[in-house]
């Protein structure tokens, strides 16, 4: 195995390291004049980036960044944070839980998937450079944007809470010294309405406001055979008002923003593996089918896929939020900017959940009450030749939950059996500070080589207090069952030592050194015992990434193309476990013993006349597993990290073309993903075997203002899973939420 990662480093360094002769090869030495000329071309795109906290071209960041513009995200009907997975390499994001719950982000092979509310990703969120904090604000509606960015690689200096596996950057589209905006508005299958809109409003010489909404009403694509029972299914209203006031030296920046979901769980498939009128097992295949059925006898209600069998008339969905945050711009002189940037949310969520399908055997609710209060301040200073910024952060999280865990509630009535049926309500409470001094500088040695050095200090600290009452019929109510406080503190050093060197104005080749850090803390999920309660506390995780990129412009050719490869050192690894322990499936959170992870991507984008463009992602993944670890039952083996695929490619062919004197767009977009399992078990009926997704759309402009665009999402309607969990134990059955189905829609926008 190490002889095996040594070669792969070594191929790619040479490969690297050979790179940057090969394009300048393409150039005559003499001919500096014409590069010169190509570099000023005027029809090159220059692609901006804010991955280091200020405006600079791609090439000039160590980074491997993904920049993903709003029209991008129009055309392509993304609706939120969850859906960006199918643009960018290496990421896989997935709602493991059903939508509107914790969602699994993972970069890399780096991720969580614990869908417990008191989670902290190790992928951020910045909105607008406010932090996500815990996973319950993962889930971002992505509407009136100008761009995102997603950081791949741990961001151990900037960014560095809690970003081993990277970063993702939404900003919003801002406000304007003009008036005007748009209006979108769709029909698509399952009932899906849904509404987009902005206005940009000028209020004085120096003051401008933008006013977006945006409304979703919409059936997931499952179809619930139970009688009476529903589809399920979402409204979401998200509303953002940013307005900024610019002066002589000084920038202000307020935005407020509000979320309301409300609506019905997707069902979920109860998967039996049992044979019908047989004591054998059926394939990971056949689960589900006509042939097969769980412990109980139940069955889905037919070979459909997208058909479940699921009493969901009682579950609910219901989220509340609010958020505001004022952003402080000062320019002290032409070399010293001064910025300060605060910022507060509130959630209110209530998610009840069912797992058994027909049933009343595994079921349960998540109730959450989330505050996160955030401040950064900084001041970047330009030297000429070097750029330094340094910077306090401050971060604050109450998190309550109010959950339940109901097992076996239909064993209740039954003589002999009533023993095994439980139900458990849980009162927790965590509050997470961290307190973080950051440090970097860009310095330029020469006309060629830029010099990048940042170090953070993180010192955190999560106080928690676990409660739990317990309903069993022996016993009525059990009061306190376990009562259990603590507290987790840690402080880290981390950051990053990275070497660009310029081969044109629009192309480089960058040399990365990252250390990630991911801070301990308590897993406040479904105990099911006080022991487990107690051991709940978890350590921090640690990352060295070495990496070597670059970002290439051929104009002649008119394709750029980013290129990296990394290597992961990956030490005391957090892994979420389902681990079965007799019929009862307990979800812990452990460090795992030290791991390795390394890996290739690249994006490319090729115009080979003005009206085609065609772009390509390749992500490999060849070595991703998790450390070995066994503590009191709890077994990890060396098995490849959950949503880990070994291979993912995504691509687009746009075409655009003139109709009756008027702009035709069209463009046919694929997703690919390999296998990979759910869990860290790699048990064959939790594996999601390789599928890949095509998505399209056409747009007609009526006039420069008037435009109509068809649209579908899964054109051949592949047949995938957003989650697998193993339930064979205590039901003979996988649970499964479906992916969607083929939905076909048209939406009509106006700009004014």
């Amino acid at each position: 195995m190490f002889r095996s990662n040594l070669l792969f480093v070594a191929i790619i360094v040479t490969g690297f390291t050979l790179l940057p002769f090969s394009v300048l090869a393409e150039i005559p030495a003499d001919n500096t004049r014409n590069i010169k000329s190509l570099d000023n071309d005027e029809n090159i795109e220059v692609i901006e980036v804010y991955a280091q906290k200020r405006k600079q071209k791609i090439n000039d960041v160590a980074v491997a960044v993904s920049v993903i513009d709003g029209e991008a995200i129009d055309r392509q009907q993304l609706k939120d944070t969850t859906q960006l997975s199918a643009l960018v390499p290496n990421l896989k994001i997935t709602n493991n839980a059903g939508e509107g719950t914790p969602p699994a982000f993972n970069i890399r092979g780096v991720g969580m998937i614990d869908y417990n509310t008191s989670t902290i990703s190790p992928i951020a969120v910045y909105s607008d450079g406010i932090v996500s904090g815990s996973a319950n604000n993962l889930s971002v509606n992505l509407f009136d944007l100008e761009h995102v960015e997603v950081l791949r690689g741990p961001q151990g200096t900037l960014f560095g809470r809690n970003t081993t596996g990277g970063a993702i950057l939404l900003r919003s589209k801002q406000p304007e010294q003009e008036f005007g905006g748009y209006i979108n508005a769709s029909v698509a299958e399952y009932d899906t309405l849904s509404l987009e809109s902005a206005v940009n409003v000028p209020l004085s010489d120096n003051t401008a406001m933008r006013f977006a909404i945006s409304h979703q009403d919409y059936d997931f694509s499952t179809n619930n055979q139970m009688l009476g029972q529903p589809n399920g299914g979402l409204k979401q209203t998200n509303l953002r008002l940013i307005v900024k006031s610019e002066f002589d030296n000084l920038m202000i920046t307020s935005k407020l923003h509000s979320e309301s979901w409300s609506g019905r769980p997707k069902p979920i498939a109860s998967l039996g593996i049992n044979q019908v009128d047989s004591d054998g097992l059926c394939t990971p295949s056949q689960a589900g089918s006509s042939l097969c059925e769980d412990n109980f006898g139940n069955q889905v209600g037919g070979n459909d896929f997208w058909a479940v069998n699921a009493d969901t008339a009682d579950r609910e969905h219901d989220t509340d939020s609010w958020g505001a945050s004022v952003k402080f711009e000062w320019q002290f002189n032409n070399d010293i900017l001064l910025t300060s940037i605060s910022g507060y949310r509130s959630l209110e969520r209530f998610h009840s959940w069912d797992s058994d399908g027909p049933g009343n055997l595994v079921e349960g609710f998540m109730g959450t009450n989330n505050t996160i209060f955030s401040q950064e301040l900084s001041v970047a200073v330009d030297l000429g030749n070097s750029h330094w910024v340094s910077g306090v952060f401050y971060v604050n999280e109450d998190i309550q939950q109010n959950n339940g865990f109901d097992l076996f509630r239909d064993f209740r009535p039954v003589p002999g059996f009533e023993s095994v049926a439980a139900q458990y309500f849980y009162d927790n409470q965590l509050k997470n500070n961290s307190f973080a001094l950051y440090s970097q500088v860009d310095h330029k040695l020469n006309d060629v080589f830029t010099l990048t050095a940042g170090i953070r200090y993180t010192d955190e600290t999560t106080k928690y207090h676990a409660n739990a009452d317990k309903d069993t019929v022996a016993f009525g109510l059990e009061v306190d069952k376990w009562n259990e406080k603590g507290q987790v503190e840690d402080d880290e050093f981390s950051g990053k030592l990275s070497l660009n060197q310029k081969l044109s104005d629009y192309s480089s080749v960058y040399y990365s050194y990252s250390r990630g850090y991911k801070s301990g803390g308590y897993n406040a999920g479904y105990s099911t015992s006080k022991a487990q309660a107690i051991a709940s506390e978890y350590a921090p995780e640690k990352l060295d990434a070495y990496e070597v990129g670059a970002y290439l412009q051929f104009m002649q050719q008119d394709m750029r193309i980013h290129l990296a490869a990394f290597y992961y050192d990956y030490h005391e690894q957090q892994v979420f476990v389902n681990q079965t322990q007799g019929i009862a499936v307990d979800h812990v959170l452990k460090n795992a013993g030290d791991s390795t992870i390394y890996g290739f991507e690249s994006e490319l984008v090729f115009v080979p006349s003005h009206d085609w463009e065609l772009r390509l992602n390749v992500g490999y993944l060849p070595e991703a597993n998790m450390g070995e670890f066994n503590q009191n039952g709890i077994v990890v083996e060396d098995n490849r990290l959950p949503f880990a695929s070994e291979w993912n490619l995504s691509g687009a062919i746009v075409r655009d073309m003139s109709v009756m004197g008027r702009d035709l767009t069209a463009q046919l977009n694929f997703d690919y993903q390999s296998d990979f399992y759910f869990d860290q078990e790699e048990n064959s009926y939790t594996e999601q075997t390789s599928f890949v997704v095509i998505n399209g759309h056409v747009s007609y402009e009526l006039d420069s203002a008037f435009t109509v665009t068809v649209w579908g999402k899964n054109l051949t309607n592949t047949e995938y899973s957003e989650l697998r969990f193993n339930s064979i134990a205590a039901l003979g059955a996988v649970t499964e939420l479906k992916a969607a189905a083929r939905q076909l829609g048209i939406e009509a926008s106006y700009k004014f």
